[in-house]
């Protein structure tokens, strides 16, 4: 009735949906597949009484979060009347069965049904945001949901997948000599913004002589120092009435204080450059298990790829200053002989011990990253209300 390139016009798209609303299926169908074409998705539609079916199909499973919040976006502009309840179920073509399916409601009779609303406005997988709660709005707090969070299946094939693509990297010496600027930029990235935090102007650059990054650092800026207080007296003033709230600012004033005018900040400057690598992990690899943010299926498995190939890159490094002691000696020799790399200076300057002890803990830090990345996103829940709690300006005196 209508051909696909009726639809580049808005006259013909305003034709489509009148008819969809109507309740015609072959326009519903063909709306659908105009919505979903990038994703390289197939739509099928069929109305059965009150309810509407819609069954998609890929050559591999469809990207479930994404194909609902677009179907879903859709059938909201249809205005159907008639129809209570929308089907939408994803299956890989020759599958025996469908991947998953959702049933949501056109009406918002039935409160325990999520809604076309919601999962066209994609809520339905949104975290609670801090800021809804932060000025005391309770209902969000009685909203949060109190189940843990396990990875779903998209998740574990994310993580498969991740982990064949960081194999085959670190296959080929070629493609790791191309991904090794992405450790070395977060790396120097972390003393970077310790350096910033403590007062010290600082810029990130790669070093083009003898490989790798360096940072180069000036004296602490008194004003810099100034700013940072300045930070904290604003909050200070904003959540004064919080009590929790003040309490914890001033426990953060007075560590930040303690770190900030002792050898303290030395080490963190030092160590947070390896630091900010398994920060980096962790935050890859949430991004692959959770999905969020992520608006293309091949996002996670490419997540789930950097947060394996740098685990795998630190685990290597330190198993070989452990163990191999070609490389120890290496790396003890420092960056030209001049400047000593960051776990040499922490065994010899921090805790005087050798080097082998410090690398050993690089190790365990690199081990249990996983793990933490794991531990947040199951219990997110726990984190954001705890958050929320924390931050919330309006409290009550006793």
């Amino acid at each position: 009735m209508f051909a696909n390139d009726d639809l580049q016009s808005s006259a013909a798209l305003c034709q489509l949906r009148h008819a969809a609303a109507q309740g015609c299926p072959e326009a519903m169908a063909q709306l659908l597949n105009h919505a979903l074409a990038h994703k390289q998705i197939d739509a099928e539609v069929w109305v059965d009484e009150l309810d509407l079916h819609v069954y998609l199909q890929a050559s591999i499973s469809p990207d479930e979060k994404s194909a609902v919040m677009l179907c879903s976006r859709e059938v909201e502009q249809w205005s159907l009347s008639g129809i209570e309840t929308l089907w939408i179920s994803g299956q890989e073509v020759q599958a025996q069965e469908a991947s998953w399916c959702w049933q949501l409601s056109l009406t918002g009779a039935d409160e325990h049904m999520p809604t076309v609303q919601q999962a066209a406005r994609g809520t339905l997988w949104q975290r609670p945001v801090v800021s809804q709660v932060v000025f005391g709005q309770t209902e969000a707090l009685d909203s949060l949901s109190w189940v843990p969070q396990t990875i779903d299946r998209a998740g574990w094939n994310a993580i498969a997948a991740g982990c064949g693509l960081a194999f085959l990297v670190l296959a080929s010496q070629q493609v790791t000599f191309l991904l090794s600027p992405l450790i070395t930029l977060v790396h120097e990235l972390g003393h970077t913004l310790t350096n910033w935090i403590f007062g010290y102007p600082a810029i990130p650059a790669f070093d083009f002589m003898h490989g790798g990054g360096v940072t180069v650092q000036t004296s602490r800026m008194p004003f810099l120092i100034g700013l940072i207080y300045g930070g904290f007296g604003c909050l200070f003033y904003i959540y004064w009435n919080n009590y929790l709230t003040a309490r914890v600012l001033l426990g953060v004033v007075m560590a930040y204080t303690l770190c900030a005018f002792t050898g303290i900040h030395e080490f963190l400057v030092v160590s947070m450059g390896h630091g900010f690598e398994l920060l980096f992990v962790g935050i890859f690899l949430v991004r692959a298990i959770s999905g969020y943010g992520c608006r293309y299926a091949i996002e996670r498995p490419l997540y789930a790829m950097l947060a394996a190939y740098m685990t795998i890159y630190d685990l290597q490094f330190s198993w070989r200053l452990m163990f191999d002691s070609a490389a120890r000696a290496l790396y003890e020799q420092g960056k030209g002989g001049v400047i000593d790399h960051d776990l040499v200076r922490i065994a010899r300057d921090v805790f005087q011990v050798d080097l082998t002890a410090t690398a050993s803990i690089m190790l365990l830090a690199t081990m249990l990253t996983p793990l933490m990345a794991w531990g947040m996103y199951r219990y997110w829940p726990w984190i954001v209300y705890g958050i929320n709690r924390l931050f919330r300006i309006k409290v009550a005196r006793s």
